[in-house]
């Protein structure tokens, strides 16, 4: 399940990258707007603490190259904020 301009939708998406616990990435195939998304996980020498690094691509076809510069980076951005919030909260616990 994925969210598109605040609306859910069913997303498919193919794991392109696996090495736990280090890295892992997934691809979306379909529809307009398609998502590269590769999350590594490095750990912090000397400290028990690890650096999250999460890197989204999105490419546009057709309709989707005009919604991707105005609504998807934009709207990505603000959901990333709140993700790595919550992230940080959950890891704490």
């Amino acid at each position: 399940m994925g969210s598109i301009g605040g609306r859910e939708r069913d997303v498919t998406s193919r794991l392109t990258e696996f090495d736990p616990p280090r890295a892992w990435a997934v691809h979306g195939d379909e529809g307009p707007i398609r998502s590269t998304v590769r999350v590594s996980v490095e750990p912090i020498a000397g400290r028990d603490a690890s650096t999250v690094t999460i890197d989204l691509d999105f490419q546009g076809h057709g309709i989707g190259r005009l919604i991707v510069p105005l609504m998807v980076i934009p709207q990505s951005r603000k959901e990333m904020v709140r993700n790595m919030a919550r992230l940080k909260t959950n890891l704490e616990r």
